[in-house]
Formats: structure tokens, C-alpha cells, sequence
């Protein structure tokens, strides 16, 4: 009975750990008018290699297989991951990151990652390819209206996100309790999530 409390205070303390972990990542934005003109980007990209740990993919791929993030539209986010992944596998496997410039160079990433101002290329992105799951994340308005699974929003000079819990079902993916406890939204049916550490 101890050993079951203690397991239970320890997932307790790391869920809260990630909790606070991705809090402070959306608090590191700042005002379009600091100093440094890529901090959203560099927020964005942090997001982005954080999301990985708390989705479950259907097949996490072998230690040889690259984990890629495909980005469209957005170089800056693009420049912050490649300064980021490197010495930083994800998921036990080596992540890198390729530059689209639309469904057509959409390879087998894991994640993809669509900038503001692509909806029309967003369509082509949509339907889930055979046999692959992929983390789509936009940073449009009506992001997850659009079929994306993570959308971007910026509240009050933060980076904060949504999540469409419908739209992870549809390409295979399990959202971590604790990844929805820190989106400002949620869509969907609460059954289609990964318990913490899960």
C-alpha cells in the first residue's frame, strides 16, 4: 500500500514537473518590440520539441530513424530548431528538421509544422497518409477548424496553444493528460488521451 502511494506521489510530482516545464516555455515570449526579433520563434521551436514527449505515436520508429519536424512557411522556426535538436534525440531517436514548401516535399515527419498564412496549402495537408501518424501543428486562425491537431495562439504576448482531441484520433495520435492540461483549449472527447507517462 506504501509502494502504491509512493508511485503515486512521484507520477504526481513529475506530471507537475511537465506541468510547470511547458507553462515556462509560454511565458518566455516577448513583445514584438524586444530586442531580440526571433524570440517567438525560438518559444515556437522550444514548443515544438517539447510536444513530441507527450504525444503517443502508434509506431515510435527504430533508435536508426531520424525524428523529423517538417516546417512550411516559417524559416526563423525552421533556424531555432536546428540550433535546438542537435545532442537532443527525441522519443530515443536523432531529430532533425527539413524546410516544405508543401504537401508535395511532406515526407514521413513526425511532425509538421504550418505557419500562418498557408491555409491554402493547409487542405493538401489534411488527409492522413497510409500508415503514418503525424502531429500536425498550424498557427493559423481556425487552425483546428482546418483538421490541425496543435494551433498556435498568442494571449496577452504568449505563446499558448489549442488542442483538437478529434483531430489526433483521425491521424492515430494520444495526447498526454498533461499536454491538455496546460492547452487555453480543447476539442473532442476527453477518451482520446495518454494517461501522464503514458
Amino acid at each position: 500500500m506504501h509502494m502504491d502511494r509512493g508511485r503515486h506521489i512521484a507520477r504526481t510530482v513529475r506530471a507537475a514537473s511537465a506541468v510547470v516545464g511547458l507553462l515556462a516555455l509560454s511565458s518566455l515570449l516577448c513583445p514584438a518590440t524586444a530586442t531580440e526579433p526571433h524570440s517567438e520563434d525560438a518559444v515556437k521551436a522550444a514548443y515544438l520539441f517539447r510536444f513530441a514527449g507527450y504525444v503517443g505515436w502508434p509506431d515510435r520508429g527504430s533508435a536508426e530513424t531520424p525524428f523529423t519536424i517538417d516546417v512550411l512557411g516559417a524559416p526563423g522556426i525552421a533556424r531555432e530548431l536546428r540550433l535546438l535538436l542537435p545532442g537532443h534525440p527525441i522519443n530515443g531517436q536523432v531529430a532533425q528538421v527539413r524546410e516544405i514548401t508543401g504537401g508535395r516535399d511532406w515526407g514521413n515527419a513526425q511532425i509538421v509544422y504550418v505557419a500562418a498564412g498557408h491555409a491554402d496549402l493547409l487542405r493538401n495537408l489534411m488527409l492522413p497518409k497510409t500508415g503514418l501518424s503525424v502531429l500536425l501543428v498550424t498557427d493559423e486562425e481556425g487552425g483546428l477548424s482546418s483538421g490541425s491537431i496543435l494551433n498556435f495562439l498568442t494571449v496577452d504576448r504568449n505563446v499558448r496553444f489549442e488542442v483538437s482531441l478529434t483531430a489526433a484520433q483521425r491521424w492515430r495520435l494520444k495526447i498526454s493528460s498533461e499536454l491538455l492540461g496546460v492547452a487555453i483549449r480543447v476539442q473532442g472527447r476527453a477518451g482520446q488521451t495518454l494517461a501522464p507517462n503514458g
